[in-house]
């Protein structure tokens, strides 16, 4: 089973999107039994931008030994499978985080590990608990330039880098060029996910992007970045599914439901 971290060395670069996106299409559009695991425990966001507020297991109670790990392991109506981190802040007493890497060991599913931003006690533990290391950053110095430092603690660790995903690219001129990011990083770009208004309205929704909107045009780039991690192609959508959609469509603007 692999554990890939999503790693970022500061917040706000779109960490916690791309770990539900990539989870979701990995899960239900490439057979890849993925689990999303948010290690972010002092701000958690994954379950809250699901719209999922009210675990009754968490990772801190499997951190504590009160659950173990398939009983905190939620699924959410899309399908996504998550392991969320309580959002009260008393359950964060206690807790250890240097036992994360090997209480994910007994994972039977694949993980994809939403890391806290920065090299801190929780951002470090995430990388250590991971096999491999996918990068995420903004196409802005400052927030390319911590990926740096970041790649080096994961070199130390002695964990397989995959590369850096630029997000919200929105092509000005002011921006980094991938050559550049590159040379700061020292890590090569594996997809660019553009500005997307979609995406900021699927987080609205508490919706993967592919539920909320599939012809968002941002969705190809999360399908590439899939089709990458995993190495298989992406499947083409038979004439008759998307016949079937049509007629869908069709009977919801009839009938209205």
């Amino acid at each position: 089973m692999r554990k890939i971290a999503i790693v970022s060395g500061k917040g706000g670069i779109g960490k916690t999107t791309l770990a539900i996106n990539l989870g979701y299409l990995l899960h239900k559009k490439f057979d890849f039994d993925t689990t999303v695991v948010d290690c972010n425990l002092t701000t958690p966001h994954l379950s809250v931008n699901l719209g999922l507020y009210n675990a009754n297991r968490t990772l801190n109670d499997v951190l504590r030994g009160k659950a173990r790990l398939e009983e905190a392991i939620i699924e959410h109506p899309t399908g996504i499978k998550i392991l969320p981190a309580s959002i009260e802040l008393k359950d964060l007493e206690n807790i250890e985080i240097g036992n994360l890497s090997g209480i994910l060991q007994g994972s039977n599913s694949n993980l994809i590990l939403d890391s806290a931003p920065g090299l801190g006690r929780e951002g470090i533990a995430a990388i250590s608990a991971a096999d491999e290391i996918l990068f995420v950053t903004q196409p802005y110095t400052t927030a390319v330039v911590d990926i740096y430092r970041c790649g080096k603690i994961a070199e130390k660790l002695d964990k397989k880098i995959l590369g850096v995903v630029v997000n919200y690219r929105k092509g000005f001129k002011h921006e980094l060029n991938d050559n550049e990011i590159e040379q700061l990083t020292e890590v090569p770009i594996i997809g660019t996910i553009p500005y997307d208004m979609e995406i900021e309205k699927s987080l609205a929704a508490k919706l993967p992007l592919h539920v909320y909107n599939q012809k968002a045009p941002s969705n190809v780039n999360f399908h590439s970045l899939a089709s990458h991690i995993t190495g298989n192609k992406i499947k083409k959508e038979s004439f008759f599914n998307r016949l079937k959609n049509i007629f869908k469509k069709e009977g919801r603007l009839l009938w209205g439901y």
